[in-house]
């Protein structure tokens, strides 16, 4: 079975969190909020991202402080959430958002024994593999302004407002929850690649 719209929404939801981008997660909110997900589903995404962007960054801490040593990590226990194969799949994305391999790789484990197939896990890879790239364009927009925005502080390839309050990748992101695991993917690659955004 594919993750359904729900599903992925409730992932970039938690890739928006995990990448510290106020401006999709806030685009996000809003789609998930006219696919009918829950505030409870969405609170406990943003709680689980959250959770795996703190202990990521402590252990990567430890890592250091201990001379490289590796520290044993606790194995993922989804068995506590009403939802499992959602708190899996939004697991994933976050862990792939971080880039902690060494979770990633717990998580996926844990997944599949949620038969979550690997199709679903390569949809959640493309989704925060996207989302990434989305969230380093908002960086990109503040460190060079003048390739966004022209003198009538317009974004020139979006004709609209420049701001934290406009996403320039509104279409984009709606247009995530829709595309089928193949069409995201290209979809990464176009934009990871420098191609002209649409």
């Amino acid at each position: 079975m594919s993750i359904t719209p729900q599903e992925r929404e409730l992932v970039t939801i938690a890739v928006a969190v995990a990448c510290g981008c106020k401006t999709c997660l806030r685009e996000n909110m809003l789609v998930a909020r006219a696919l009918h997900v829950t505030d409870e589903d969405v609170a406990d995404a943003i709680k689980t991202a959250a959770n795996i962007r703190r202990s990521t960054t402590d252990a990567v801490e430890q890592y250091i402080l201990s001379d490289f040593a590796e520290t044993a990590e606790p194995e993922p226990d989804f068995s506590q959430h009403d939802n499992p194969r959602i708190q899996a799949l939004v697991s994933v994305g976050s862990a792939f958002a971080v880039n902690c391999a060494s979770s990633l790789k717990k998580y996926v484990a844990t997944a599949k024994t949620l038969d979550i197939t690997a199709e679903d896990l390569q949809e959640v890879v493309g989704l925060s593999a996207y989302m990434k790239t989305v969230a380093a364009s908002h960086v990109e927009q503040v460190m060079c302004p003048e390739e966004f925005e022209d003198e009538t502080n317009t974004l020139t390839d979006y004709t609209m407002p420049f701001g934290p309050e406009h996403c320039a990748w509104v279409g984009h992101c709606r247009l995530m929850t829709q595309l089928q695991p193949v069409e995201m993917a290209q979809e990464t690659r176009a934009v990871s690649g420098g191609a002209k955004r649409a």
